[in-house]
């Protein structure tokens, strides 16, 4: 086998592996987001342990410096995620999770992060305030009392707490 034969050959299987790998049909994800700003996946998976999924409604991109993002939970509660930029590669967050920030690329702070998101997904979805007025009956009047003996049929006047201060000779 001569030079040129050998790198002919490994150009073929490198084109051949490459193109075996960019073919792979990419799935689009549940939430148009992620898939513009990949870093926020990985955040997510650290945070919700690969089930992101199944925990979130939406997610909103808010503002544009510092890219921050509205995450919305399935209960319709909420915390946000800044991007804070890149290091080493890998793309820090600060979430902000009902008002507390946690910085993401600390493992102890990631983990109250999750702990603090895990509280928030204990709440109960609040029922609309309007659903709960029309299943209770209005309440009736109550009947006018007709003025007895113990109270009196003419109002007093209210006692002062303080008396009246005297001119000052």
């Amino acid at each position: 086998m001569t030079k040129s034969e050998l790198i002919s050959r490994i150009k073929r299987l490198a084109k051949a592996t490459h193109s075996q790998r960019t073919n792979k049909p990419v799935e689009p994800s549940k939430f148009p987001i992620v898939d513009k700003f990949p870093p926020i996946k990985d955040v997510l998976n650290d945070l919700f342990d690969f089930q992101y999924e199944a925990f979130l409604k939406d997610i909103q991109w808010v503002a544009p410096r510092p890219s921050t993002f509205r995450v919305v939970l399935v209960n319709d509660g909420k915390f946000y995620l800044m991007y804070d930029g890149t290091d080493e590669g890998k793309g820090l967050f600060t979430a902000q999770v009902e008002g507390k920030k946690y910085y993401l690329e600390s493992l102890v702070d990631q983990q109250r992060a999750s702990e603090a998101l895990s509280r928030v997904l204990r709440y109960t979805k609040p029922e609309a305030t309007e659903e709960k007025t029309e299943a209770t009956p209005p309440e009736s009047p109550a009947a006018e009392e007709s003025p007895t003996a113990e109270t009196p049929t003419t109002p007093e006047e209210p006692e002062l707490e303080t008396p009246p201060e005297s001119p000052a000779a």
